[in-house]
């Protein structure tokens, strides 16, 4: 179920955005997986992992580099502001199982679609309580 709320502005740089992509078509036909960090809703680094599932329709985080780089990142004085993953042949919205298993509210949830004809179909959400917020994704050189 995807929420009516207003959306909110995170801010990408277009580099980390092609990063994103290029994990995508790399891992396809199974899910990718990675965290973004930042503060608060500016997004600064890129971190990709391995899907622990190798699956088409799911994904888990590999717990050992998850946990690798939330300490790297605790040490440097960062946080985690956004978890991606693909949809090799869905649309860039939320999924049913995505909404059930999404464990962090404050993140921002993005997801890309490879189920496209040559353009970019990239969403942001925030994952709450079984629903979807829609958030504005503002991209920056």
């Amino acid at each position: 179920m995807v929420a009516s709320t207003p959306p909110q502005s995170w801010i990408i740089p277009r580099p980390i955005v092609n990063r994103i992509l290029t994990h995508a078509m790399q891992t396809a036909p199974q899910e990718c997986v990675g965290l973004l960090s930042g503060n608060q809703r500016q997004i600064k680094g890129w971190h990709p992992m391995t899907n622990h599932w190798h699956h088409e329709r799911r994904f888990l985080a590999d717990p050992s580099q998850q946990i690798q780089i939330m300490k790297e990142l605790r040490s440097r004085g960062e946080e985690i502001v956004a978890i991606y993953h693909s949809h090799p042949q869905a649309a860039a919205q939320p999924s049913y199982r995505d909404l059930q298993e999404s464990h962090y509210p404050d993140a921002l949830y993005l997801i890309v679609s490879l189920d496209t004809l040559g353009r970019l179909d990239m969403n942001g959400f925030l994952l709450r309580d079984g629903t979807a917020e829609p958030q504005e994704l503002t991209l920056c050189d």
